[in-house]
């Protein structure tokens, strides 16, 4: 023990009081870091012609090497196999690994972790842009390929945000250059008409060509949070500009009627909007605002204000046989959509666009934080409370992803209140997660209940993040991780 650190010797004790204490407890903190030191040791990239310390995306959980298929891969149910990272690594999917690696070190006290995703990113960031856009390989559709060593792809080449990349302070910090450069190529390959701000969600990756008519709310969102953390770093002219042209877009958009944000200008979907894209919208313009000069953080909480009143009259409903929240509504009216993909959402779900509960729940409070909106609060608790009592049906397929926003729920909720039946529900939770998705032929997650192989799309680098989270909550309350489960 000489070169023990004190932060070390918390960790040991710790972990010696949940073992005696637990009996047949799940060793959440053990099963995680197993995982993790698991994708260090046998999941990097040691393929091809170029080995780097990138992670696969995607593995066989028992061979611990790349996915063996020929032509089109198995599908999985719920999940598109253009979306799916096979052969490489995608940072965008794999984010919560990360956050994981640096979590690892803060309860820990070992500085390998977070040493580990330095280097990944900083590789990452340095060596998979394109050379003509400055677009990065990651998000819905490409990745970085072991064996090509360039953009791959199941469908396309388009590049477009899988959600909010929430590690930009260390991205910014390791490579800044790089980051720079790909919040220059988001305005000038991403974004069609630099007057009016209309833009397609894709856009080609190698090559010029932007689209139209497509620019959700949402992804506007994370290109603002983009180009907000470039400007605090380069102080361009550029990237305010670049802001104020989407807001006055969204502006200019809105419904008269009701200030509601269409999905798109597209003429099939500008009459309706989808409340979660608004409210992640707004949450990024929140959070930018304080990047930018005063006059234009204005106005970026003005529009964030709009969405508020908005999105808190909706007829949201949690009652034993309630709809959820509202997925989907008019956007003249603000009447919940019957019809279509888009409508409520749902305590479990797996199916491909459909949001849970707890996942909007969980981005009710990223607002919440923001503003303290008691509106805000009671939305969370009045959704947390179907899951009190709710279970998982276990004769569906089940995916990681939903598991750990319940988890993430469970947790907030509380923080929120001190009611220990939220800790205890996350607990539930996460015993049956490990139980669904852990056995004893590999220390890594599956990507289902029916599906062996490891693979973070459905949520398996997830679930090693809200392990983290329950077992600091159960064990070392008060220590804040740096961990953001922030799926939007």
């Amino acid at each position: 023990m000489k070169n023990t650190t004190p932060t070390m010797l918390l960790f040991l004790a710790a972990v010696l009081f949940g073992n005696c204490a637990g009996g047949s407890d799940p060793d959440y903190l053990g099963k995680a870091r197993s995982c993790v030191d698991t994708l260090l040791e046998h999941g990097r990239d040691h393929y091809g012609t170029e080995h780097s310390p990138l992670i696969a995306s995607a593995l066989d959980r028992k061979k611990l090497s790349l996915l063996e298929f020929d032509g089109k891969p198995p599908r999985m149910k719920g999940i598109r196999n253009g979306d799916r990272s096979l052969k490489g690594a995608n940072p965008m999917h794999d984010q919560d690994l990360y956050q994981s690696l640096y979590a690892l070190t803060v309860l820990t006290g070992d500085k390998r972790y977070a040493a580990e995703a330095d280097r990944t990113l900083k590789w990452f960031f340095e060596n998979c842009q394109s050379p003509a856009t400055g677009l990065m390989t990651w998000g819905e559709h490409i990745y970085w390929g072991f064996r090509t060593e360039t953009v791959a792809h199941l469908r396309d080449e388009n590049h477009e945000f899988y959600g909010p990349w929430v590690i930009w302070d260390k991205s910014f910090e390791l490579a800044p250059k790089a980051c720079v450069k790909f919040a220059e190529g988001l305005w000038l390959h991403q974004i069609h008409d630099h007057e009016s701000g209309d833009f397609s969600r894709h856009a080609a990756w190698s090559k010029h060509a932007t689209g139209q008519h497509n620019g959700y709310p949402r992804h506007g969102g994370f290109y603002i949070a983009t180009w907000a953390r470039a400007y605090e770093h380069a102080k361009n002219p550029m990237f305010l500009e670049a802001i104020e042209t989407l807001v006055d877009h969204y502006d200019r958009n809105s419904s008269e009627k009701t200030g509601a944000i269409p999905c798109s200008i597209s003429p099939n979907l500008i009459h309706i909007m989808w409340p979660e894209s608004n409210l992640s919208l707004a949450v990024d313009l929140w959070d930018a605002a304080e990047r930018v000069p005063p006059l234009l953080g204005l106005k970026m909480r003005q529009r964030a204000v709009k969405t508020d009143e908005v999105y808190l009259s909706l007829a949201h409903e949690f009652g034993p046989e309630g709809r959820g929240f509202v997925a989907g509504a008019n956007v003249d009216t603000l009447e919940r959509l019957t019809e279509g993909a888009w409508t409520d959402t749902a305590i479990w779900a797996t199916a491909y666009g459909k949001t849970t509960d707890a996942q909007e729940a969980n981005l009710c409070h990223l607002r919440w934080r923001q503003t303290k909106d008691e509106r805000y609060r009671k939305l969370i608790l009045d959704a947390a409370s179907r899951y009190l009592t709710s279970e998982p049906d276990a004769t569906a397929v089940l995916y990681p992803g939903p598991m750990v926003s319940a988890i993430n729920l469970m947790l907030i909720c509380h923080d929120l209140t001190g009611d220990k039946r939220y800790l205890e529900r996350a607990d539930h939770f996460g015993k049956k997660a490990v139980e669904i998705f852990f056995d004893d032929t590999s220390s890594l997650p599956k990507a289902s209940s029916v599906d062996d192989q490891y693979e973070t799309i459905t949520g398996s680098d997830d679930l090693v993040a809200v392990m983290l989270k329950l077992w600091t909550a159960k064990n070392r309350p008060g220590v804040k991780l740096p961990i953001e489960l922030n799926k939007r």
